[in-house]
Order: structure tokens, then C-alpha cells, then sequence
């Protein structure tokens, strides 16, 4: 369980955090250092870290659950879903057509390149949240990212249970394993992409969901004939097509 969930085919926040990643955090050399500053601004030494973990938790915990950063967390999903349904016109990205519809492999680094800017800047504008350190602004900006992200993978998106993002766009599938960029360039945790298809307003009737799914794999498959340079290529070209995410 995470931060966020799928519920009737939409993202949504669970209106709290739960304390796992920032436990896992702490133990980081960021999150040490954040702790360290954190204890040394408050003057305290018995006990020092371990006081400045509870209280730093308590402060997070405590804003997510109240205004304005809780609706903030929340709208938060609605801009994953627009950076996702932007990416889904890129140019160049892999894409089929199924009774005029589009289906189009978004590349998770894609959308984790676009997002992160723009989520820090319309965080960083806000009380209590401009007032923590920065180390632990930037976790709880990466953290976000990925809880949202991990809310997609969690339900298992597919042409018969999609996750519905904005203009009849939907998730219907996702592979963390295919290689776009080096791990270096996209960040540890962002390979893969998703499947994003546009759905017809009336609906999939049941040859069309099958003619999807039939186009998923035919899709999928195309991949192992693109090679590392093609595929860097790609995104290059995806990137420079976008225009510049706004906050």
C-alpha cells in the first residue's frame, strides 16, 4: 500500500502518508545530512537524531494531511495525467492505430524528466512546506513521483481495467524492464514505459478490445528491433516535440 491509489479507474491520494520510504530515507546519506541540519538548527544533542526524525515525520505527516498541501498532493495526480496524456502526441515515439484510435509506448524517464521541475516549483510555493530543509522538500518532491507512478503499476493496468487520465486517454499497460536511456540518465527506478491508448468516447466493444490487445503485443514486440541508438534517438526526438511543462 502506498501513498496513493486506483479508484474507479482514476488516482487518487489516500489523504496521508505512510512512514516506510521516510524511515528508508533517513538511513540514506541525504536523509542524514537533512537530519543532521535539521538537529543542529534546533540546538539538539541528546538523543539528537533521533528526536529530529520524529519531530521532522511528525511535521510531514502532520501538513499532508491539511490544507493547502493535501489538496495540493491531490492535484498533483491530475498533472501526472496531463504530462502523460502530452507525451502520449511526442513525436516519434512507438505507436499503433486501432479503429482509428491512437495506442503509443510513453517511456517512464519521459515523464519523470518532464514532471519533476514543475511539481517542485508548485510545491515549494506553499505553507508549511517552503519552511522544511531542503533535503527533505526534495525527498518528499521525488517521493511523490514515485508513489504516483507506483499506484499505476500497483493495479495492474490493462485494455480491460485502464487507468483514466484526461481526453479519453487511458493507461492500459506498463514494462519496467525495456531499456530506453542508460540508468544513469534516467534516474535509478524509471526504465519501462506505459502504454497510453485513446479510448473511443462510446466505449470498447469486445473486437475492438481484442484488436487492442492483439496491437499491444504486435507493439511490444517491435521493440527488440530498435537498437540503443534508435532508441535514445527516440527520446531525444520526443523531448525536443514537447513543449515546455508549465507550473
Amino acid at each position: 500500500m502506498g501513498w496513493f491509489h486506483v479508484s474507479e479507474d482514476r488516482l487518487r491520494y489516500r489523504g496521508q502518508l505512510l512512514r516506510d520510504p521516510f524511515a528508508a530515507w533517513v538511513k540514506t546519506s541525504e536523509g542524514a545530512d537533512a537530519v543532521n541540519a535539521r538537529a543542529t538548527r534546533d540546538g539538539l544533542r541528546v538523543f539528537a537524531h533521533a528526536r529530529t526524525r520524529r519531530r521532522i515525520w511528525k511535521e510531514l505527516a502532520a501538513a499532508a494531511t491539511s490544507e493547502p498541501l493535501r489538496s495540493a498532493i491531490q492535484e498533483e495526480t491530475e498533472h501526472f495525467s496531463t504530462a502523460l496524456v502530452d507525451a502520449s502526441y511526442a513525436p516519434a515515439l512507438p505507436r499503433l492505430t486501432v479503429a482509428r484510435h491512437r495506442l503509443v509506448i510513453v517511456p517512464r524517464t519521459l515523464i519523470a524528466g518532464r514532471i519533476r521541475g514543475a511539481l517542485r516549483r508548485r510545491l515549494n510555493r506553499l505553507e508549511p512546506f517552503v519552511t522544511f530543509d531542503t533535503g527533505v522538500r526534495e525527498f518528499f518532491c521525488e517521493q511523490l513521483l514515485v508513489e504516483i507512478d507506483a499506484a499505476v503499476d500497483e493495479c495492474r493496468p490493462s485494455a480491460r481495467r485502464p487507468v483514466l487520465t484526461r481526453d479519453v486517454w487511458g493507461c492500459i499497460g506498463r514494462d519496467d524492464g525495456y531499456q530506453w536511456v542508460d540508468p544513469i540518465f534516467a534516474g535509478p527506478g524509471w526504465g519501462g514505459h506505459l502504454l497510453m491508448f485513446e479510448f473511443p468516447r462510446q466505449g470498447l466493444s469486445r473486437t475492438v478490445r481484442n484488436d487492442l490487445e492483439q496491437a499491444v503485443r504486435e507493439l511490444q514486440n517491435s521493440l527488440s528491433n530498435i537498437s540503443r541508438l534508435q532508441r535514445e534517438g527516440i527520446i531525444r526526438a520526443a523531448v525536443n516535440g514537447l513543449p515546455a511543462m508549465t507550473a
